[in-house]
């Protein structure tokens, strides 16, 4: 059964998006571009601004392939000394991430302290109810702690209380961590929903029980969640050596996720770590990664394309519902759900988002050769 989302709950995460996030302040100027299927998110965040007084402009535009977006964006784009302000530009899309080089070659007529690049993946009602139970600071602090245990251990365990049970050495000198906490970036581009530390393992073995959804860079109708119908995959030596799902249609989208190449092979060890997700959602998301848990991509690898790993057209994510860490030898696990970071200063020299290719997501089924499914 659908959990039924409130206005309220819409226009508290809009205010949390917008002061807490975003620190829109009087004097600022907005612009909003998003997809079709992120008009409704975009109408209620163009109300929500002009609702502050700040002056909005909307575009629209077209997924992954737009040919004529680069001058209408430039056309819409107001002069950097018609507002005293800083310019925050807000892209919203559902499935994919597009266009980043027409954005950032705009705003390279603005100074760097004066623009914003905010980028939303999930643009949905979910995304305003959800995502923004927690504060940027505490999601900040969170992923602070988490970094400053992972980048002392080697070994790590990772159980969950669906049947996951992993073995995992880390090789943190030669693969970087990334941050995803929700830091705005004057000059820079930030990704939303925030609520995730991630890495390249040295390696992974053991039993995947993934209780809590799928999300990946496919487009599909089919329902994420994966409560009802575990995905359970066996891995050795970082491959998926087996799997299984009760659920015909979530079995079978794993089958065509597998199939492609290098798709066996671990690309990512990723720990959700915002705890003010409710629950997992139907649509295939980020906001089922970032909820509190473990996730596992397999195929695309989440490094800077410069360290040689493999490449792969998909990039599946595995959820876990909660799991629990043991760091190294320590006999106390950590439970991602209850623990209480203090105050932590986040790591120097650690990325801020696993975007590194300028458009991405929304690959359909049947452009890679074979049949959609889940309409």
């Amino acid at each position: 059964m659908l959990a039924q989302i409130t206005q309220a709950e819409i226009d508290k995460g809009l205010d949390a998006l917008l002061d807490d996030y975003l620190a829109i302040s009087p004097g600022d100027a907005a612009l909003i571009a998003y997809t079709p299927d992120s008009r409704d998110p975009a109408a209620q965040l163009i109300v929500a601004l002009r609702s502050r007084g700040i002056p909005v402009t909307s575009i629209g535009m077209r997924p992954l392939e737009d040919p004529t977006f680069r001058s209408r964006l430039a056309a819409v784009v107001p002069q950097p000394d018609s507002f005293p302000g800083r310019f925050m530009v807000i892209v919203l899309e559902k499935s994919t991430m597009s266009h980043g080089r027409h954005f950032e070659a705009v705003l390279e007529r603005y100074p760097r302290s004066r623009c914003t690049l905010c980028r939303v993946i999930s643009a949905s009602d979910e995304f305003f109810a959800y995502a923004f139970n927690r504060s940027a600071e505490t999601l900040a602090h969170r992923n602070a702690y988490l970094l400053e245990r992972m980048l002392k251990s080697t070994r790590l365990r990772v159980t969950a209380d669906g049947g996951t049970d992993l073995e995992i050495t880390l090789n943190n000198d030669a693969y970087e961590w990334i941050s995803n906490r929700g830091a705005r970036r004057d000059g820079g581009t930030f990704l939303l929903p925030a609520g995730e530390i991630a890495t390249y393992p040295g390696s992974i073995n053991g039993l995947l029980v993934a209780d809590g959804a799928f999300n990946a860079n496919v487009t599909t109708a089919h329902d994420a969640r994966l409560a009802d119908h575990p995905a359970r995959v066996e891995i050795v030596d970082s491959k998926a050596v087996s799997f299984d799902c009760a659920d015909p249609t979530s079995r079978r989208l794993l089958e065509l996720c597998f199939d492609r190449p290098h798709a066996h092979q671990v690309g990512e060890l990723g720990f959700g770590t915002n705890d003010g997700i409710p629950r997992f959602i139907p649509m295939n998301s980020h906001i089922n990664e970032r909820r509190v848990g473990v996730h596992i991509g397999f195929g695309q690898h989440n490094q800077r394309p410069d360290r040689g790993l493999h490449y792969a057209d998909i990039h599946l994510d595995l959820i876990t519902d909660g799991a629990r860490v043991w760091f190294d030898d320590d006999p106390e696990p950590l439970d991602l759900a209850t623990f209480e970071a203090p105050p932590t200063v986040h790591p120097k020299g650690i990325s801020g988002e696993d975007v590194y290719e300028v458009d991405c997501c929304g690959l359909v089924l049947n452009e890679l050769g074979i049949a959609e499914i889940g309409e």
